[in-house]
Formats: C-alpha cells, sequence, structure tokens
C-alpha cells in the first residue's frame, strides 16, 4: 500500500483498487496520480474493475494543463477536475478532454486545522 506521507509505487495503488474491490466497494474515489505515466498494464486493470461494475474515480490532476494525468487519464477512471469557491475551474486543474466532472476543491472549509 502507500505510506502513511501517500507516497507509493503504481503497483501500489493497484493493489489498494484491488483491496477495495475484494471487500466490495463499487466505487473507489483517489485523489493521486502523476502527470504522463500510461501504462497498458494498469490500463487493462482499470478496465477489468470497470467490468465488474466499480466505479474508480480519480482526481483530474493539479498541473492547470491539458496534459495526461494517470489513473484519472484511462477511459474506465471517472476524472474530477477542481472549481474554485466562484464555481469556476480552478487554475491548478488539470483540464483536458478526459475530465468528466468538477467539484469544490479550492476554497472549501474543512474540519482540518
Amino acid at each position: 500500500g502507500l505510506s502513511d506521507g501517500g507516497s507509493g509505487s503504481g503497483t501500489d495503488v493497484l493493489d489498494g483498487v484491488q483491496s477495495c474491490v475484494d471487500a466490495g466497494a463499487k466505487v473507489v474515489s483517489m485523489s493521486l496520480g502523476c502527470d504522463g505515466c500510461f501504462s497498458a498494464a494498469s490500463e487493462a486493470f482499470y478496465n477489468d474493475i470497470y467490468d465488474q461494475n466499480v466505479l474508480v474515480i480519480a482526481a483530474a490532476g493539479n498541473s492547470g494543463s491539458v496534459v495526461d494525468h494517470f489513473p484519472s487519464g484511462y477511459p474506465a477512471v471517472m476524472s474530477v477536475a477542481s472549481l474554485d469557491d466562484d464555481g469556476m475551474l480552478s487554475s491548478f486543474s488539470t483540464r483536458n478532454d478526459q475530465t468528466e466532472i468538477a467539484g469544490p476543491g479550492r476554497g472549501v472549509l474543512s474540519t482540518v486545522p
């Protein structure tokens, strides 16, 4: 799995998603990824998860560009962009043809200090 600080490998992420599916999850949501790190094996994995009727959601990315970000760049993964407190796409949010939805991601109130 990923470290307490959130770092790890692509294999660690796949293992985590598989653990969620094995535990009966029908939705897996992740706020992680990397730019330009496509993997055919990962794409096949997410396609298989999708075929099991599991929805995988991942952050579109924080590059502020149109570069492909993964795992949100795989067709079987729903890509979520960030909106600012005015309801506009956040300046840092990745935006490309794989981005499907957007939600609050900047200026969001939290109970975490």
